[in-house]
């Protein structure tokens, strides 16, 4: 538990207190002793390793290191401080753990590259599994494929780039493979941590290019330079011991337990100083009590490496304490609970027309979050990664995989390592899977488990944003951007032990997620509606799901009182900008009984939002959105534990101003993208404080619902681009 808040804290700065650091103006001189190498990510002696799993993953990422930049330049600020702030926030947004800038120095560019061998494959990649004719997918995935098939035959080089971005991922505590569900992911810390700090690097390198800019991502796998001279020249490294004669960097709050990405490009920005020699003072200053206690919102040195004291199949948020029910709190009636096609989408009905020529127009080529850059480089990504989503299983089951419980935990514990939230684990009821594709093709039930997860959107960027401005969009496209990858990687490990198994992402999926959610226990259904509120989380989450049909041990749904907290706490509702959610009671809807929302809508603002891209304004005002501080603690006790205090939080939640902007996590420039794809200034941004507005009488409003027998269905697969 944090005791100290970070809502003062600027974003550039991160969660370690690197400004505490004593700064000196020259890097201490280096000489590698032994050549530089890819690192090795096969384990072939260890079939249970998940780094055997990784690999294609690595190899998207390597070849989306580089590409093509945009001919069309973008109204970045000039100023080389500010270019600076905001790519470093724009890292920790995507959790990289430390980042700093400095000069790129001749000596750091590599005479002989390191160089993944995949680049020199061909990288088609075919859908093995799932719907080889959705248009949808198909356009997402092409998203993908321009970085996906480039190769390097023409490389210009990075001579004459002149600044290096640094970034940092903290390894957590060491696997034990002695221990419950480690097996799997013992030894694997290098890879772990190279993978997540490699997916920020490309993120950040394709959004420079986005803004003509040039920078190329430097991995683990393939790198043009050498990390350990610009660790020393960022102030991210320092030489380990008293002498300058040894070649070891360390950095002074990670010692050498992290992995390390460079980005390069030309981009001129403030640059950071090299670390000094500290006398005890400046050590006392470094790490002394704050350091220890996290004064100002830091990491603190109490808090030690992730899941120092705590299994990893757990997680890192206390789930284990939430109670367990039988079923759902929200009545269900199984039987008239019809199977859904996929035409059912809301923002599949936007893309075919349903929603008129305006959303219909947004929704092309998924335009709404191609409009913000930053959530257009995630797309990239995203992209590239639908064809890895399906696969087919090793023709041998790997002996030892045949017990549920110790296959839940293992599952649990990978995904948590990788950077998953929450996760749970169910068997898929029948009208959970979609009934019919895009093309209206018939689809079949084909697995029995379900393994869900959350992945929180960043509650440091929401604090600082009105949750409909220009960060909206990607503040969903980071958690799916993450669950793709890290369900990816764990879908693939379980295809290698010989179960199958398949991801489903918000591109392509067959299985709804938000009746998974429930029945795994993630959280409950709120006033929101179609949206699952987490109690260490709140609702500010996006989803993926694994099925598979490898025996696994089932969880049960949670009750920390939701109902009743949102049936007196109108505060999304009072809140939406477009008054899409209920002031009034539950109704039953397709089975389920709900504050059902004006989903039509709520679908079209977000598609044709002016003033932003996509909105979360529900979950940025939600009393559950939480930083997770100790001050917060008691309240969030209270208001699971104590049924009387839920009538009075919600005005509490207002009387300290939760849910209003907090100018200081403002980090994000507000660019939008017009017709002709140049990005430009928005010509507006959403700015919204508690609006208090009066409740709507429910009494006096018509809500527009049409069942799914009355929607009709494509005749034909309708192209997306």
């Amino acid at each position: 538990m944090k005791l100290f808040s970070y809502k003062n804290r600027q974003p550039h700065l991160g969660p370690y207190p690197l400004e505490r650091l004593k700064r000196g103006d020259t890097a201490p001189a280096y000489q590698r002793r032994e050549p530089l190498k890819a690192l090795e990510f096969v384990d072939e002696a260890n079939q249970l390793s998940l780094a055997n799993a990784m690999v294609e993953y690595v190899d998207l990422l390597d070849h989306q290191r580089d590409g093509p930049v945009t001919p069309r330049k973008a109204p970045i600020p000039d100023d080389p401080a500010e270019r600076a702030r905001h790519l470093k926030s724009a890292c920790y947004y995507l959790d990289a753990s430390q980042a700093a800038i400095c000069p790129l120095p001749a000596e750091a560019i590599l005479s002989e590259p390191i160089r993944n061998p995949a680049l020199d494959r061909a990288a088609e990649k075919e859908y093995a599994v799932g719907s080889t004719d959705n248009a949808m997918s198909a356009s997402i995935a092409a998203k993908g494929a321009t970085t996906w098939q480039r190769t390097e035959t023409d490389d210009p080089g990075i001579g004459h780039h002149t600044r290096a971005l640094v970034l940092l991922t903290a390894y957590t505590r060491e696997p034990d493979a002695q221990k419950e569900g480690e097996a799997w992911i013992a030894g694997t810390q290098a890879q772990r941590a190279a993978l997540r700090a490699a997916e920020v690097a490309i993120v950040i390198a394709q959004y420079l290019r986005m803004l003509c800019i040039e920078a190329r991502a430097h991995t683990a796998t393939t790198s043009d330079v050498d990390p350990e001279p610009l660790l020393l020249a960022s102030g991210l490294g320092e030489l380990a011991g008293s002498s300058n004669n040894t070649d070891t960097v360390i950095n002074p709050y990670l010692d050498r337990r992290f992995g390390v990405t460079v980005i390069t490009t030309t981009l001129e920005m403030a640059t950071d100083r090299p670390l000094a020699k500290r006398g005890l003072a400046a050590r006392m200053r470094s790490h002394g009590p704050a350091w220890w206690l996290g004064f100002d919102g830091t990491r603190s040195a109490r808090q030690g490496e992730d899941y120092q004291n705590r299994p990893f199949h757990y997680g890192l948020f206390p789930m284990d304490k939430i109670k367990r029910v039988p079923e759902p709190t929200i009545l269900i009636d199984t039987p008239n609970v019809p199977r859904l096609p996929k035409r059912h989408d809301m923002f599949v009905r936007a893309a075919i027309g349903d929603l008129g020529k305006k959303a219909e127009r947004a929704m092309v080529d998924f335009r709404m979050n191609r409009r913000a850059p930053i959530a257009h480089a995630m797309m990239v990504l995203l992209g590239g990664l639908v064809p890895l989503q399906y696969g087919k299983e090793a023709t041998e089951i790997v002996a030892g995989t045949a017990n549920a419980g110790a296959n839940a935990k293992s599952v649990k514990a990978a995904l948590h390592y990788l950077g998953a939230d929450i996760i749970g684990i169910c068997e898929i009821p029948v009208y959970a899977w979609y009934s019919h594709d895009h093309d209206s093709s018939e689809i079949k039930l084909y697995h029995r488990y379900a393994i869900s997860v959350l992945i929180n959107q960043g509650h440091e960027t929401m604090d600082g944003a009105s949750g409909d401005d220009w960060i909206g969009s990607a503040q969903g496209m980071r958690s799916y951007m993450r669950t793709s990858l890290v369900y990816g990687i764990v879908a693939q490990h379980i295809r290698n032990l010989g179960y199958s198994a398949r991801t489903h992402t918000v591109i392509d999926q067959d299985v709804l997620h938000i009746p998974l959610i429930l029945q795994v226990g993630l959280g409950e259904t709120g006033r929101i509606g179609e949206v699952i509120v987490n109690p260490f989380i709140g609702p500010s989450t996006k989803s993926t799901v694994i099925t598979t049909n490898m025996p696994l041990e089932v969880d049960l749904p949670i009750d920390f009182g939701l109902q009743g907290f949102c049936s007196t706490c109108r505060k999304c509702a009072r809140e939406c900008p477009c008054t899409a959610i209920p002031h009034g009671d539950k109704i039953m809807f397709n089975g389920y009984e709900i504050w059902k929302p004006d989903i039509d809508k709520c679908s079209r603002y977000r598609a044709t939002n002016a003033g932003g891209t996509m909105c979360g304004r529900c979950t940025k005002t939600c009393p559950w959105n939480l930083e997770g501080v100790l001050a917060e603690k008691p309240f969030l006790w209270s208001a699971i534990n104590l049924p009387f205090s839920r009538k009075w939080m919600p005005k509490l939640d207002d009387k300290v101003g939760n849910g209003e902007i907090n100018p200081v996590k403002k980090w994000w420039w507000d660019f939008d993208t017009d017709e002709d794809n140049n990005i430009v200034l928005g010509a507006r941004t959403n700015a919204r404080g508690l609006s208090f507005r009066a409740p709507i009488d429910p009494e006096n409003r018509c809500w527009p619902v049409t069942p799914p027998r009355m929607r009709r269905r494509p005749k034909k697969t309708r192209s997306f681009q």
